[in-house]
């Protein structure tokens, strides 16, 4: 496991991207961590919300993570962006697994967090 978070360690990102990566991944992780557990088939389920049922800031986090996937639109950056902001992996890790340039990596990255930098409301739309 990584110690150094690496979004940190390219020193080339803005502070918009930092925190749209970062706020990526706390919607991912708080989604999958409180998200659905297995249960036995044996268990009865009630139907309604009180005291049961999937948690709203669950729901809420779920909700915004697909969002900002979505905001992602290419393959290649939501790809990029994913192993990164949320696998941890290194931009060499990345470029080694895909056969791309480091270069490459990076420009996808910041790509990826400007637009989901867009979409978190945290910078305005570019020109062009």
């Amino acid at each position: 496991m990584r110690n150094v978070d690496p979004l940190v360690g390219i020193t080339s990102l803005t502070r918009q991207q930092r925190e749209a990566g970062q706020r990526f991944r706390d919607d991912f992780e708080r989604a999958s961590r409180d998200g659905l557990r297995p249960m036995p088939w044996e268990e009865r389920v009630d139907s309604s919300r009180i005291g049961g049922g999937i948690p709203d800031r669950v729901l809420n986090a779920g909700r915004a993570h697909s969002g900002a996937r979505a905001a992602l639109a290419h393959w290649e950056v939501a790809d990029a962006v994913r192993s990164i902001c949320l696998e941890g992996q290194s931009v060499k890790a990345h470029a080694e697994r895909t056969g791309e340039g480091r270069d490459v990596v990076v420009k996808l990255l910041k790509v990826g967090l400007d637009l989901l930098a867009v979409h978190y409301g945290m910078m305005g739309r570019r020109a062009g």
